[in-house]
């Protein structure tokens, strides 16, 4: 995820992920996943501090109570043009690498592995469209400045990230961080590093890939589906219809008589292609199975290949979700992901989409119950009791 309103052009569409199947998840036996980096199997992205026109800190005492709930690792997003000199001073970049140090050394030593990622926002998107080869030479000036610090504390569970949803086609990222992986091994030899197909990183884009040359590597992949659900009332998406959509359920069902009221809604409100939208939804579904499923080709992939992968963001955005329905994606998604062997990361810590209420600053625990997966049966039994009281078999 990207800071808006840098996304959604014309993903949305494919990113709805529909079929015919809405079952639960079946419980199981966990499985053995050996891993050069077990601290992968669950974290969060930690917003705020290096990636927004104003640094927020955390409050250490909620990251280490979230550390002792089992959270193992941290994704901290770096504004990627704040340690390029082409858009910084080298005075604010050299004072940027010593404070993202600072804060990877106090993650440590909470005990949390950190995986560094460098995450571009419009200036860097803009130069990726103008010049391919500037931007390349751009991120790896980043890496030049970050990757000696990454480096020095790779034995602590430290990787960098290459680079947050390339704004370039598979195939032109792909020959691009081959060069800029390359790049980065002169002052980073040790340090495994993240990475990525192109784009926003979806799932089947990654089950299509050959993996990199470099075999100290952990692919990352996003994971939002059905963006109907996951993103619905998120203005920066406008004039996407998912923008204007309230009360979304999940599972969705064929023919779901919520939706045909949130239709009815929006066609009363004077919002007709937003309805027709939801019209054009009205037979398909997407429940738990389809989670399932598309999870289960990121394993398959994976085992096949010999490389580790993380969901390296997931997440629903907060304001116009139900908080039951929620709980269930949530935990429907960290289910899949540990019976397949695959790590998460969740998007984010106390802002849209946040573990964490942005005005308490304190962690949610219904969230908390669907990304552990403490009861992921309690949560999907609060989605079905919603279901019951509107109605719904």
């Amino acid at each position: 995820m990207v800071h808006p309103p840098r996304r959604f052009g014309v993903v949305f569409a494919a990113a709805l992920g529909w079929s015919s199947a809405a079952h639960a998840v079946p419980a199981g036996p966990s499985p053995i996943c050996p891993s050069a980096h077990p601290e992968l199997a669950r974290g969060f992205a930690l917003t705020g501090w290096f990636d927004g026109p104003v640094s927020r800190p955390p409050d250490l005492a909620v990251l280490k109570a979230l550390r002792d709930r089992g959270m193992a690792h941290i994704r901290l997003p770096v504004t990627a043009e704040s340690v390029m000199t082409r858009f910084t001073t080298a005075a604010e970049v050299e004072k940027r690498r010593r404070a993202v140090e600072a804060a990877i050394d106090t993650l440590t030593g909470l005990g949390y592995g950190v995986v560094v990622d460098l995450h571009g926002a419009e200036r860097l998107d803009a130069l990726f469209h103008k010049d391919p080869e500037a931007a390349r030479e751009a991120v790896i000036q980043a890496w030049s400045v970050l990757g000696p610090g990454v480096e020095r504390r790779a034995a602590k569970k430290v990787l960098a990230e290459v680079l947050n949803e390339p704004p370039l086609p598979d195939a032109a990222w792909v020959a691009m961080q081959a060069k800029i992986v390359a790049a980065m091994r002169k002052t980073m030899p040790k340090t495994t590093l993240v990475v990525s197909t192109g784009g926003p990183q979806r799932t089947e884009r990654l089950t299509a890939a050959t993996p990199i040359a470099d075999a100290n590597t952990v692919y990352a992949v996003h994971y939002y589906d059905p963006m109907v659900f996951t993103h619905q009332g998120a203005e920066w998406i406008r004039p996407n219809p998912i923008g204007w959509l309230t009360g979304v359920p999940y599972p969705i069902r064929p023919f779901d008589s919520r939706m045909a009221a949130l239709s009815a809604k929006l066609r009363s409100a004077g919002l007709k292609a937003v309805a027709d939208y939801v019209d054009g939804l009205a037979a398909r579904s997407f429940g738990p199975t389809d989670i399932q499923r598309e999870i289960k080709a990121i394993g398959d992939w994976s085992r096949a290949h010999g490389r580790q992968v993380v969901i390296g963001e997931f997440g629903v955005y907060r304001p116009h979700a139900s908080p039951s329905h929620r709980t269930a994606w949530l935990a429907a998604v960290t289910a899949a992901a540990k019976a397949n062997c695959v790590g998460w990361t969740h998007w984010e810590y106390r802002d849209g989409f946040g573990l964490a209420d942005g005005k308490t600053g304190k962690p949610d625990e219904a969230t908390l119950v669907g990304l552990t997966g403490l009861a992921p049966a309690s949560a999907t039994a609060a989605g079905q009791a919603a279901d019951t009281a509107a109605g719904e078999p």
